[in-house]
């Protein structure tokens, strides 16, 4: 039910409006009623975009600017879970296993390598990459490893 249809119900059922079309009522309704449409499509939108989960524009793009993530695989559902998996990270994902969570939040396939001298954890990324990409991504994952270990991402 539109805007419209509510205001003219309710006021209808008060017997102190006649609300026939053609009247300055009836107009005076359909104005006010299409301002309320768009206030409230606009508030949907930022509901929706508040999260996560049903964004589909800029609170994706405002997300993904705040956690600094550079995301190669530009889907609209990869993008989702690439934020959902970035806010999920704690200060205890230093395992492999953290370690793996951590290279699903960038939406990258490889595996991770660990060597002892020196101590290091090499991420052999299996997607094709770019320089600048490949700098990026870097950065952005050291930023999760413990600062005792150097990281190295490499492609393949």
């Amino acid at each position: 039910m539109s805007e419209f249809q509510k205001m003219r119900e309710i006021l209808s059922a008060t017997g102190l409006y006649d609300i026939s079309q053609g009247n300055l009522i009836y107009a005076e309704l359909k104005a006010y009623a299409e301002g309320l449409d768009m206030a409230f499509e606009e508030l949907d939108e930022m509901l929706r975009e508040c999260f996560a989960e049903t964004a589909e524009s800029y609170g994706l793009t405002l997300r993904e600017n705040w956690l600094k993530r550079y995301n190669p695989d530009r889907t609209l559902e990869s993008r989702r879970n690439a934020i959902m998996k970035a806010l999920s990270i704690c200060q205890t994902d230093y395992t492999y296993s953290g370690m793996r969570k951590i290279r699903d939040s960038f939406n990258l396939h490889g595996e991770f390598h660990a060597y002892t001298s020196p101590l290091k954890v090499e991420f052999a990324c299996t997607d094709t990459l770019t320089n600048s990409q490949k700098n990026i991504l870097e950065k952005q994952m050291k930023r999760f490893m413990p600062c005792w270990l150097d990281f190295e991402l490499v492609t393949e």
